[in-house]
């Protein structure tokens, strides 16, 4: 039997510790439940990461990664401004909304105090800022892209503590895009 290579380990570590991060969250997660997650010992756990936060930035930057591939390949079969960010919102904050509602431990990945979180945050928003530079600018509005781009992640953010449901987080990101799409469409100058 051929030995693992350490990054195909580590990749193996993560991809087992993404379930039981969704399952115990950040606080609760022990190496042991990982290594056992993964059928390793906890030594052979410890000689790939150092500790559980190494771990859990590896399992935030994996589902991250994941998220904006999906996003960007998704982006490509979309047409308008308004489907297009209708598309990376809803995949971003709608289907993390629902993650969190299904496994509801899974909020740490979304929290801004791990660097990791804010790192994917930002990843976002490069996203949605590229969408936003090029109609923005044919505008008369006199706001930067990465103002609405930040004006419109955090509205998201928000929105994931007052819906009341999947569908009704849904519709505020619907309604936000919607009036950012029309408004910067309405002063348009060409």
């Amino acid at each position: 039997m051929s030995e693992i290579t350490s990054t195909g380990r580590r990749a193996q570590i993560v991809e087992a510790a993404i379930g039981v991060f969704l399952r115990y969250g950040y606080a609760r997660t022990t190496m042991s439940d990982i290594a056992r997650e993964v059928g390793l010992t906890r030594p052979t756990v410890y000689g790939s990461f150092p500790d559980k936060e190494h771990i859990f930035a590896a399992v935030v930057e994996k589902m991250i990664a994941d998220k904006l591939l999906d996003i960007s390949e998704g982006l490509r079969r979309q047409s308008t401004l308004r489907e297009k960010l209708l598309f990376a919102c809803h995949a971003w904050a709608s289907e993390g909304y629902e993650l969190v509602k299904a496994h509801p431990d899974a909020a740490d990945m979304f929290d801004l105090g791990f660097r990791s979180v804010c790192a994917g945050y930002d990843a976002f928003g490069a996203i949605i800022e590229a969408l936003l530079e090029a109609p923005l600018a044919e505008s008369n509005l006199e706001i930067s892209a990465a103002e609405a781009t930040r004006a419109l992640v955090f509205a998201m953010r928000g929105f994931k503590e007052i819906a009341r449901d999947a569908a009704d987080m849904r519709a505020m990101v619907s309604t936000q895009v919607s009036l950012i799409a029309a408004g910067i469409q309405s002063t348009s100058t060409s």
